[in-house]
């Protein structure tokens, strides 16, 4: 059988469920905090003291540049973050979290992160490397795709 007809053998379909699993689960863990999981993925990104550009915070976050700046607004009108003008050039800003946006990455981002830790199976830090670094590889080639 090949791999078109067995979900089993098709490494999209597992990248699906294991993502999904993870993204069930910080839901839950977010629930009470009242915070949506486009905000947690930028909180985990805002930990440079000079800020980050809205363009750089989409591409890390894997969002659109205008999705990311939805969220960055919402972030904004909810007292998370600040935009700035950038020194080196005042056409550009820089997102800076305030204090607000600081007390709530403490208290969610490490522990948040944790649940993929703490819910998967053991895996070596060496099978952990080698994951990353194909998904890496697999990201790349549909970023080279989705570019052309």
């Amino acid at each position: 059988m090949s791999r078109i007809n067995n979900p089993d053998k098709s490494l999209p379909h597992h990248l699906r469920g294991a993502f999904r699993g993870f993204e069930t689960a910080l839901g839950r863990y977010l629930k009470p905090y009242g915070i949506p999981m486009s905000h947690f993925y930028i909180l985990r990104l805002q930990w440079d003291p000079n800020g980050n550009s809205q363009k750089d915070i989409a591409r890390r976050a894997f969002m659109s540049e205008s999705v990311a700046s939805q969220v960055i607004k919402k972030m904004e009108d909810n007292g998370l973050l600040r935009r700035m003008p950038d020194r080196a050039d005042a056409r550009a800003h820089r997102v800076h979290l305030t204090s607000k946006g600081q007390k709530t990455r403490e208290n969610i981002v490490s522990d948040g992160l944790r649940i993929s830790d703490e819910n998967a199976p053991e895996i070596s830090p060496e099978d952990m490397k080698t994951t990353i670094d194909v998904l890496i590889k697999i990201r790349q080639g549909f970023d080279r795709y989705n570019a052309s």
